[in-house]
């Protein structure tokens, strides 16, 4: 999937950045098709394995009661896509936060080898913004 990806650009790429966020958090079982087996997720200074990837996703998904992705910008360029995406949410108690994340993956053969990531909350609840490497 993400190699027809990385050949798409402008509001090709941004629509196919969006369905493929709402995949991974509406069905997880998908992560192990996109993302390597040895895939990184760095964030600021913590790294995450692909294990932690996956215990970070299902807990995010399991606070959230609603998400929607809206990619801003997006180029994909060699084995690289870079996007700013913004993320509406709200939690099961009620609290909500839009975020800005600045992503870029590397991919290697088809699957995600490795995420940088920087987040900001935009506006809501501050506190949400501990979201973005939360895991318990």
């Amino acid at each position: 999937m993400l190699d027809v990806v990385k050949t798409l650009q402008g509001a090709d790429l941004r629509a196919s950045l969006e369905k493929f966020y709402r995949g991974i958090f509406e069905n997880p079982n998908i992560l192990p098709d996109v993302l390597a087996g040895t895939c990184v997720q760095r964030v600021g200074r913590l790294t995450l394995s692909y294990p932690e990837i996956v215990k970070h996703i299902l807990h995010v998904r399991s606070r959230v009661q609603k998400i929607e992705y809206s990619v801003a910008d997006a180029v994909a360029h060699g084995d690289t896509i870079a996007d700013r995406h913004v993320v509406e949410l709200t939690l099961h108690d009620g609290r909500s936060a839009v975020l800005e994340v600045l992503c870029f993956m590397r991919i290697e053969n088809g699957k995600i080898a490795e995420v940088h990531e920087s987040s900001q909350v935009l506006s809501g609840d501050q506190a949400l913004g501990a979201l973005a490497t939360a895991s318990e």
